[in-house]
């Protein structure tokens, strides 16, 4: 079956459902059936769940359709386990599978590894999600994909087993920035939702306030004055990788009911996860090792600076002064990736900083639209470890 003939199928029975859409034909190819501010479009290889999943958790209430295909999915299957764990009922994949590399249609057929060897629908399984289906026909891909927006007893799963013909229906001329901004609107309008935060000089408003700290003591410990530093500043969504210099915040962060926590396998996925729940209306943190930030560096490069969404980070300095030698040849590498990467930060070594670190992060982020990285030293993060 053509994928062209399966978004034909269900494109007039879509209202104003969210759609996620990667690169190439599969954007153009939807767009030119469905028009809608509720498209976003050309998320890039490996982003289209992580983005989809955020936005899910963020509108609830509201169906979230994913159009990823099989090389999406292969460049980042942990995803799905992700899902599984957080569950959320409004969220439908659908990986376009066909079995190849393909989406321009102009450099032939690459295989890809679904080509006989990887079974997404049985790593899907595999990873905890049940409600799977595999559709070989139009008719039971329009089925399968109508009854999770009309049920929405997911997260749903639909592997389309599609050919390699292209519609070629002509390319978008919108960028990123333009998509998202459009995206971004129709969601503040039918969601009554403030994302994009105006500037109060340009709007003729007063600034607002600081945010009232709780008061901090040198007997404090240090994930108690980040976590509060995150709640306080209206952070209402955190995704982390478990990382031993961050587990103590982390765990307030897993039992405080005003925080989403989602734990992920991959920092990069955590960071696509956090574009989406942005873009739905939250204000999201990734919390992770320096480390985690290089591998980050496709999802941020990719994503948040071809949309232009920010994120703030919260890295652990591994590698720096008063750590172990086994950091250190990849931990100082962190200020210059930093730099190279156009990525605004500060490095804390003050447990009396962190809180306006957060504070002042949060408000650059919002006004240039990009990430921004709050660094916490080691000696810091780790003063038991960095004195021994």
């Amino acid at each position: 079956m053509k994928r062209y003939d399966c978004f034909t199928a269900i494109a007039d029975k879509f209202t104003d459902e969210i759609v996620v859409a990667n690169l190439a034909n599969t954007a153009t190819e939807w767009r030119s059936v469905r028009e809608h501010d509720s498209n976003l479009f050309f998320v890039g290889m490996g982003m289209v769940c992580p983005y989809a999943l955020g936005l899910a958790m963020a509108l609830p209430n509201r169906p979230v359709v994913a159009f990823d295909g099989d090389g999406g999915i292969l460049f980042d299957m942990s995803v799905f386990g992700v899902i599984a764990q957080t569950a959320p009922s409004n969220l439908c994949i659908v990986i376009l599978d066909n079995e190849g590399y393909i989406s321009t249609g102009r450099g032939g057929h690459t295989a890809s590894l679904s080509a006989g060897t990887v079974d997404i629908a049985a790593v899907a399984r595999a990873s905890g999600l049940n409600n799977v289906h595999e559709v070989q026909t139009v008719e039971s891909f329009r089925d399968a994909v109508l009854d999770s927006i009309t049920s929405q007893t997911g997260p749903t799963i639909i592997v389309a087993k599609i050919n390699d013909e292209q519609a070629f229906v002509g390319t978008s001329l919108m960028d990123g920035k333009e998509n998202k901004y459009r995206f971004a609107r129709h969601i503040e309008q039918s969601e009554q939702k403030t994302i994009l935060k105006p500037s109060a000089r340009e709007h003729g408003e007063p600034p607002k306030p600081d945010p009232v700290f709780s008061p901090v003591t040198e007997t404090d410990p240090v994930g108690e004055v980040l976590f509060d530093g995150l709640r306080e500043n209206m952070v209402d969504f955190v995704v982390g990788l478990p990382c031993s210099g961050f587990a103590d915040t982390i765990r307030r962060c897993m039992e405080d009911q005003s925080i989403q926590y989602v734990p992920v396998a991959n920092e990069g996925t955590g960071v696509g996860i956090c574009a989406g729940a942005w873009l739905g209306g939250l204000t999201p943190a990734a919390i992770m090792e320096n480390l985690g930030l290089y591998a980050s560096t496709y999802q941020l490069m990719r994503g948040h600076y071809t949309f232009g969404i920010p994120l703030l980070l919260v890295a652990e300095y591994r590698g720096d002064a008063g750590e172990t030698e086994f950091f250190g040849d990849s931990g100082d590498m962190t200020e210059p990736w930093l730099q190279a990467s156009r990525i605004n930060y500060r490095l804390i070594r003050d447990m009396h900083d962190i809180k306006p670190a957060i504070r002042d992060g949060l408000r650059w982020m919002n006004f240039g639209l990009r990430p921004y990285n709050v660094l916490m030293s080691f000696d810091l993060t780790r003063p038991k470890l960095s004195n021994s």
